[in-house]
């Protein structure tokens, strides 16, 4: 395939000092008007690829193509980093004016693939990935996985799993085509042949972390706690910095209910990743959970302290100030919450019902009434409204101003109307 030649130590010797040259050149603006020899250039573009600098490589695969354009190694090469830059035209124009001159080339009709892969047209595609396996004995296992991975990248797990079953045939113990197969039917919500593979995987390498890690999400996503619990258990025994199981696993155990275990592994994670917002209001949460509203409140300060418009933590503050009431605090923080479509308005919505009829504070109904329209309880919302337009016609605005959509709601106007005649 694509980049497989090699050169004798010769040659290498002969052509390393183009890389300094090339470096030169490039730094100076002057590498396009540079000429090589097809060896050269794919000494250097190899070199370039193999440090991972995107940039010369495509310089250096553009002059290549258009310093020997009858060269199918350039054309395949130039291609191959047009497709990678999303270029999918231009790869396709030259891929079909060298196809018409080396029809037989494997390369060419894999690279013609990865272009209708990448402009979706699936079944041309299959097309040339079957030509391009008929024209090759020995690179059939690396073109069906790049093709797999090209659709991984797009997300059609579908076709990505036909290739890979494909290419299961011709290498059934492969890691990376094992470790794709599992992706793609998790992905695929297929989750008892995501865990088969998973599971072979580990008949190969039992000792790999992030496997766990996968098998773990898995069961969590069954609701099978203890298998979860395990499989994330030996992912940290294995690897007791990977910060992400430990995050997984204290959210497992915070939404199975299990607070006090979930608050010690997320402060496991915290000694990794310190000051992490999303582990400070998961602390948070649990202790919320536990009814314990002082410690609760304390890590939602945490939160604020780090970001003071935080909408977990500006809820959570004026959820249990509302409980408290400590009314001037939870007003701070529902100012910087009500009207934000991400609010969790059935969360707020009884504390701000009591919280009303104990003030009978304008704001906490106008917050109220907010809640009860994003929660569609229509009625309560009709009655509370009535009682809205009974005070000063500001607070009205300020509905309107926290739910534009209610200037287009006819009925909302009608009944406001009425209310008002009603009122005179």
């Amino acid at each position: 395939m694509v980049g497989d030649d090699f050169l004798n130590f010769d040659e290498e010797e002969e052509f390393s000092d183009l890389v300094s040259k090339c470096e030169s050149a490039f730094e100076d603006g002057t590498l396009e008007n540079m000429r090589f020899s097809e060896e050269q250039f794919e000494y250097l573009i190899n070199n370039f690829i193999d440090e991972m600098d995107d940039e010369i490589v495509y310089i250096l695969t553009s002059m290549g193509y258009n310093q020997h354009p009858y060269s199918t190694e350039m054309t395949i090469r130039y291609a191959d980093v047009l497709i990678v830059n999303s270029d999918s035209d231009r790869a396709l124009d030259i891929l079909n004016k060298q196809l018409s001159l080396d029809s037989g080339n494997s390369d060419i009709h894999f690279l013609l693939a990865r272009v209708f892969i990448k402009k979706g047209d699936n079944q041309s595609a299959m097309d040339y990935i079957e030509s391009a396996l008929s024209l090759t004995t020995n690179e059939g296992l690396d073109m069906l996985l790049t093709a797999a991975q090209d659709y991984i990248d797009l997300g059609n797990f579908k076709n990505a799993i036909n290739l890979l079953e494909k290419a299961e045939i011709i290498a059934p113990d492969n890691y990376e085509l094992i470790n794709d197969l599992a992706f793609c039917y998790e992905r695929s919500d297929m989750l008892a042949k995501s865990l088969h593979y998973y599971e072979k995987y580990l008949d190969i390498d039992p000792f790999n972390d992030n496997v766990w890690f996968n098998i773990g999400t898995i069961y969590a996503r069954e609701a099978n706690i203890p298998k979860a619990t395990d499989a994330f258990d030996y992912a940290i025994a294995l690897n007791p910095d990977n910060s992400s199981v430990l995050y997984n696993k204290a959210i497992l155990l915070v939404n199975s209910g299990k607070y006090d275990e979930g608050i010690e592994t997320f402060e496991s994670f915290l000694r990794i990743e310190p000051d992490n917002l999303f582990a400070l209001t998961g602390i948070a949460d649990a202790y919320l959970a536990k009814d314990r509203l002082e410690d609760a409140i304390f890590y939602f300060r945490m939160v604020l302290k780090l970001d003071s418009e935080n909408l977990d933590a500006n809820t959570g503050i004026a959820y249990i100030c509302m409980l408290r009431h400590e009314h001037y605090e939870a007003l701070t923080c529902l100012r910087k919450i009500i009207g934000d479509e991400r609010t969790d308005s059935l969360f707020l919505i009884t504390e701000l019902h009591n919280s009303y009829k104990r003030t009978k504070n304008p704001e906490f109904l106008v917050y109220y009434l907010v809640s009860l329209y994003n929660t569609k309880e229509n009625e309560l919302f009709k009655i509370y409204l009535e009682m809205l337009i009974s005070y000063d016609e500001l607070w009205l605005a300020r509905l309107f101003e926290l739910i534009p959509s209610l200037k287009r709601d006819d009925s909302v106007k009608k009944q406001i109307n009425k209310i008002k005649k009603k009122s005179n």
